[in-house]
């Protein structure tokens, strides 16, 4: 029965792992990644033009 138990902890963990890596190949082949500086850019000119108004 224990070892039953083991085999699904280690089941699900293997899932969620590989679920893991799937969304994170996924967000590298779609260009998620490409430009994380630009974001705050964006956000502050936003931030900017709201305060000039």
């Amino acid at each position: 029965m224990i070892e039953l138990s083991i085999l699904y902890a280690f089941l699900i963990a293997l899932c969620m792992g590989l679920g893991a890596l799937a969304v994170f190949i996924w967000s590298v082949l779609e260009g998620q990644t490409d430009d994380i500086e630009d974001v705050k850019h964006r956000f502050l000119d936003r931030e900017l033009d709201d305060a000039q108004r």
